[in-house]
């Protein structure tokens, strides 16, 4: 994981890390992320829209057809802090990404 990734976001059981970039502008650090799995997006769904309603995390799901999903995320305690995932299976690989924002 990109230095400075807070510990608590989950990351889905298994996947392999593609792609991890950081960057701080105006105040904020920012990560992208993608892992592949061979699970379906369905249970990708299932598995972050468990881990991202505990704890001081919240999720809502904004689209799940055709074989992919997308969400927004956030803290419970502090809104500013979250970004977006989703999943992408149409390939036969489920593709997950996420994107966070942390004021710094």
């Amino acid at each position: 994981m990109p230095p400075g990734f807070p510990a608590d976001i989950p990351i889905y059981t298994g996947a392999r890390l593609t792609a991890a970039a950081s960057f701080t502008s105006s105040g904020q650090a920012a990560w992208g992320m993608e892992w592949q799995t061979l699970d379906g997006v369905d249970k990708v769904l299932a598995f972050y829209k468990t881990k991202l309603s505990q704890g001081d995390w919240q999720i809502t799901v904004n689209g799940n057809a055709n074989g992919a999903f997308a969400a927004s995320y956030s803290r419970k305690s502090n809104s500013k802090l979250g970004g977006l995932i989703g999943a992408d299976g149409t390939s036969g690989i489920t593709r997950i990404t996420l994107s966070l924002v942390v004021p710094t």
